[in-house]
């Protein structure tokens, strides 16, 4: 049984030593990896975009101006009936 665990403990000890660390590359060569890994993923991704058609820009760019003169009447509206409330009180005090 001595025997069987000095046979043990070598093993162990190799196992259990850390491997040697690899050493960190300085700051440009990291800066360099990531900078090329952006661009590699920003190529990627840009390979996955859909454009829209001419005639899907021109119908949300209406869309977006009717919108646009809708809440300007209303707020123009609202504009014209609080100035008016507000005249209202000043006129009556």
């Amino acid at each position: 049984m001595a025997e069987e665990n000095k046979n043990l403990d070598p093993q162990k000890k190799s196992a259990d030593k850390p491997q040697k660390k690899q050493k960190k590359a300085n700051i440009f060569v990291r800066a360099g990896r990531w900078i090329k890994k952006w661009f590699r993923e920003l190529v990627s991704e840009s390979k996955k975009v859909v454009w829209p058609t001419w005639k899907q820009v021109l119908n949300n760019t209406l869309i977006v101006i009717v919108c646009i003169l809708v809440v300007g009447v209303f707020v123009w509206v609202l504009d014209i009936a609080f100035a008016t409330i507000r005249d209202l009180f000043v006129s009556i005090l």
